[in-house]
């Protein structure tokens, strides 16, 4: 990212006359309503804050909602100079500095402590309407800190909907249909300044998908990786409940979004010719509303962007793995951790597979979705990674015996008779067997076929062992150690995908 960013605080941005710039109303809201829960865990606060500083009660539980989804975070930097969030109100910089002085609380309280978090709002809101001669609506468009008009308006009716519910909906005038994304057309196209070429030699081939936190909602990420002083964008950004996303860059194009450059030691030493290039250069990143602070993500947030990460990868030949499937902090580990420690990596991975018609199978259980795929390595075989390039956390090798029966097993659940492709990966090297044998089993214990590769090459990518008409239900697919002696068999993992 660009380092150049005026810090944001509430007070700053209310004495900024905002850029001029249409609000082109995109997202017709009563076309993708998400149920707002009628209660919070908070409500009681909610209504106390409200009658100590004069400010609707269901206003401040509406704003709690876009902002956090009443949850308590603990937010970090995301964007170059934008302060952290804190709380159930997600208040930032002067914002909640200002806010806690105005109700009496420490800052400190006001970042930890849901009471003080939600007095420190309502301190703050009460003062903006006094300022706005009692316009509420006003009050909670400078509350948001959101410069654009565009992003402002999105953020309102996200506000209205959640304190009116179906009826805010239906009382919003109509929108004009809004602009397909040009690299994914169910996305609404925002399109952003912040971005430039790539490289056009190797190092600008696009090569990984990297996944964020906006460390706000969705109304102000967008439209801070839209406006020119922010000077950061990103590719994508999937609002919290997955019903809308929004592109800003093609994908052919640079967007701002890591500021580190490549490091393969924090990628399991993969492509280490990548070393010191910027990361922008070759990747496409993905913003998603909320925190990496929060203890879950919603399944329809994870299934939106898991089609999206699908549809990319498909079509810019990225492949779907644990290498080019990346978060942001673990490729810039000093100062991000997004998208946290509770994004459910495991079966993230399997959904972006699973929307692209693959099931793969891990020679570790833990990689599997139980679901579809299954595992049996024998106690023998060893399980180790000193070679790069590998699926999932390693993989398992044996060394050739003649005789020897204890095959590593890998099962793929059907539902109906398909035919489907099935590919191997393994770790090349030159101790590895060049007549590695795979026996494909159906779900009746019938062999359909032996296939026969050589271990010695092709390593780190998925190759082809043949198709077959499977039968529904658990079908297997045995790499043999029986073989003679002097080579090892490596057993890394199975795709299985339609031809």
């Amino acid at each position: 990212m660009r380092a150049r960013i005026a810090v944001l605080g509430l007070l700053a941005a209310a004495c900024r006359a905002p850029p001029q710039q249409p609000d082109p109303c995109p997202d017709p809201i009563s076309a993708r309503l998400t149920a707002v829960p009628s209660s919070s865990p908070y409500d009681s606060l909610f209504v106390a804050a409200g009658v100590a500083f004069g400010v609707p009660a269901d206003l401040l539980k509406a704003i709690g909602w876009v902002e956090t989804r009443w949850q308590m975070v603990s937010g970090t930097e995301e964007f170059p100079g934008r302060p952290a969030a804190f709380g159930v109100m997600a208040l930032r910089g002067a914002a909640l500095e200002r806010g806690a002085a105005l109700a009496g609380v420490s800052p400190e309280a006001a970042r930890s402590d849901p009471r003080a978090n939600i007095r420190a709002a309502a301190a703050l809101l009460a003062e903006l309407a006094a300022r706005t001669r009692g316009d509420w609506t006003a009050a909670a468009a400078e509350l948001s800190g959101i410069d654009l008009p565009a992003g402002r308006a999105a953020y309102l009716r996200e506000v209205n909907r959640a304190r009116q519910g179906p009826a805010a909906a239906a009382a919003v005038e109509p929108c004009p249909p809004p602009d397909p994304g040009p690299d994914y057309a169910t996305a609404i196209w925002r399109p952003s300044p912040n971005l430039n070429q790539r490289p056009a030699d190797a190092t600008g081939v696009l090569h990984a998908v990297i996944i964020h936190t906006c460390e706000g909602n969705y109304a102000g990420c967008w439209s801070w990786l839209v406006n020119p002083v922010s000077e950061v964008s990103a590719h994508y950004v999937v609002d919290e409940d997955g019903s809308e996303i929004s592109q800003l860059v093609h994908e052919p194009d640079r967007a701002w979004h890591i500021a580190a450059f490549y490091d393969c030691t924090l990628n399991k030493d993969h492509e280490c010719w990548l070393d010191g290039v910027q990361s922008n250069h070759f990747t496409v990143g993905i913003e998603h509303a909320g925190f990496a602070s929060q203890g879950s993500f919603p399944a329809t947030q994870l299934d939106a962007s898991a089609t999206l990460v699908c549809d990319l990868t498909r079509d810019r030949g990225i492949p779907r793995d644990w290498q080019h499937i990346v978060a942001h902090g673990q490729l810039q580990p000093e100062n991000r951790v997004d998208p946290g420690p509770n994004w459910p990596w495991i079966g993230y991975l399997h959904r972006i597979q699973a929307a692209c018609g693959e099931i793969v199978v891990d020679d570790s259980a833990r990689y599997n979705d139980p679901g579809v795929a299954a595992v049996r390595v024998p106690g023998d075989w060893a399980a180790t990674s000193p070679t790069p390039d590998y699926y999932g956390g390693g993989y398992s090798w044996a060394s050739t015996l003649p005789g020897a029966t204890d095959s590593a097993v890998f099962s793929f659940r059907l539902d109906q008779p398909v035919p489907r492709t099935v590919e191997a990966r393994w770790t090349s090297g030159s101790n590895r067997s060049a007549r590695a044998t795979y026996v494909i089993i159906d779900a009746m214990a019938n062999t359909l076929g032996v296939a026969t590769v050589d271990q010695t090459n092709g390593g780190g990518s998925w190759q082809p062992l043949g198709t077959w008409t499977f039968p529904a239900g658990w079908n297997r697919v045995a790499l043999v150690r029986d073989a003679a002696t002097g080579v090892i068999v490596v057993a890394d993992a199975i795709r299985v995908r339609a031809p």
